[in-house]
């Protein structure tokens, strides 16, 4: 009888990298956990690596040891849960890091992990009405952190599609989106990333289904994450991300790149 070689899906890669990071923390070798919670070496390799889905016997041994307080257990259940339920994943964020390659398109802001903090801000405020200061501030806290990671030297390779409107809307006023502009444009001169947008004169318009992220690994199968007003929509299902990828193909072909210096980015807000 042949071995199966089927990975879990991309959704375990956060739950490896974190206890590989909770291990780290407690300054132990991975030979060392192992030999804790009676396992080998090269079985704490596969889960550290998402190689596995691990039994929940072995993850609150695991816990117990790194005394990270259930913390483990509760990232387990919840990626259990959303392998068989993956509408909503408390990991989205992370999970994007994990990806090879990164596409998405939206059309009405700029991406999270594209912002500068004063974008985040004006784009969060009127967002949340009903929140304090402090609380915007830790959001756009935990923005600039998913910034840092998608675009760092471990992040996936990544191309947006933006509508227009999107760098032609004042939000925040004249210098936030001036300085989200040139901030944009540094990115794209750095390899970083590579932008285009719809033009606005388009006149079949293939984006008007919404905002969604296409996830592409190197040994998973793709996902796709369609966002909504609250959350979103996470699918591993085939004929989900292959009609997703029919529709970026659509898009792809309506738009125009970006160069740092085109005049979208360039120019002042107001127009002189």
């Amino acid at each position: 009888m042949g071995v199966n070689t089927v990975l879990p899906s991309a959704m375990w890669l956060p739950f490896g990298a974190r206890v590989l990071r909770a291990r780290s923390d407690r300054g132990l070798s991975r030979a060392e956990l192992a030999e804790n919670v009676g396992v080998t070496d090269d079985k704490l390799r596969e889960v550290e690596d998402a190689h596995c889905r691990p039994a929940r016997s072995l993850v609150e041994r695991v816990d117990t040891v790194l005394g990270t307080e259930h913390q483990l257990v509760d990232a387990w259940a919840i990626t259990i849960q959303a392998e068989a339920f993956p509408t909503e994943f408390g990991d989205m964020s992370e999970l994007g890091t994990h990806a090879a390659r990164l596409w998405e398109h939206q059309p009405m802001t700029v991406p999270v992990f594209l912002r500068t903090r004063e974008y985040s801000r004006a784009v969060l405020e009127p967002g949340h009405p009903n929140l304090e200061p402090a609380e915007i501030e830790a959001m756009v806290d935990g923005e600039m952190a998913d910034r840092a990671a998608m675009t760092g030297p471990g992040g996936p390779v990544l191309r947006v599609i933006l509508n227009e409107s999107v760098l032609q809307r004042p939000q925040g006023g004249a210098d936030v989106l001036n300085g989200q502009r040139d901030f944009l444009a540094d990115l794209i001169k750095a390899g970083i990333v590579d932008l285009g947008i719809i033009p606005e004169q388009t006149p079949n318009h293939p984006g008007l289904g919404g905002a969604f992220r296409i996830m592409e690994f190197a040994d998973r199968p793709s996902m796709v994450y369609a966002f909504a007003a609250q959350g979103g929509e996470l699918t591993g299902d085939s004929e989900d991300v292959g009609h997703c990828r029919m529709v970026r193909d659509s898009i792809e072909e309506a738009s125009v790149d970006l160069s740092p210096e085109s005049e979208l980015l360039t120019a002042r807000w107001p127009a002189g």
